[in-house]
């Protein structure tokens, strides 16, 4: 009877075995991920012509060394290649980035919209000649 126990034992290990490797690669490849990004990111900070400093402070929550890592790989590419630097688009400051319009435009807006007014610039343009088609 003792058999049944270390049969059944020896059946499940490796079973078990294979579900606890197996999920050692998801977490490999999760961190493969991880580090992957951040070297794109340096190599796109290097690209931009940005400071190492710079992409370190746009990019807290990635790893600083997978960041120079990418910065570096990226730079001796670009001196083989003799690649130029692309410069990134100006920053838009903390105000611009909220799209809202200011109360007061909003009401000018609706005020002219009840009177009727039209501006010249969106007023259709009348002439003598029939639309295309009629005649």
């Amino acid at each position: 009877m003792q058999k049944a126990p270390a049969l059944l034992f020896r059946c499940i290990a490796p079973i078990l075995a294979v579900f606890v490797l197996s999920g050692c690669d998801q977490v490999m490849e999760i961190m493969n991920k991880q580090k992957a990004n951040g070297k794109a990111i340096g190599a796109a900070c290097r690209h931009s012509g940005r400071a190492l400093e710079d992409c370190y402070r746009r990019n807290p929550r990635i790893a600083k060394a997978d960041i120079f890592a990418g910065w570096k790989e990226m730079n001796e590419y670009m001196l083989q290649k003799k690649i130029d630097v692309v410069p990134p688009p100006a920053d838009q400051p903390a105000d611009a980035s909220n799209n809202k319009q200011p109360a007061a435009n909003i009401a000018s807006a609706a005020d002219n919209a009840d009177e009727g007014t039209d501006d010249a610039s969106t007023a259709p343009e009348k002439t003598d000649k029939p639309a295309h088609g009629t005649e």
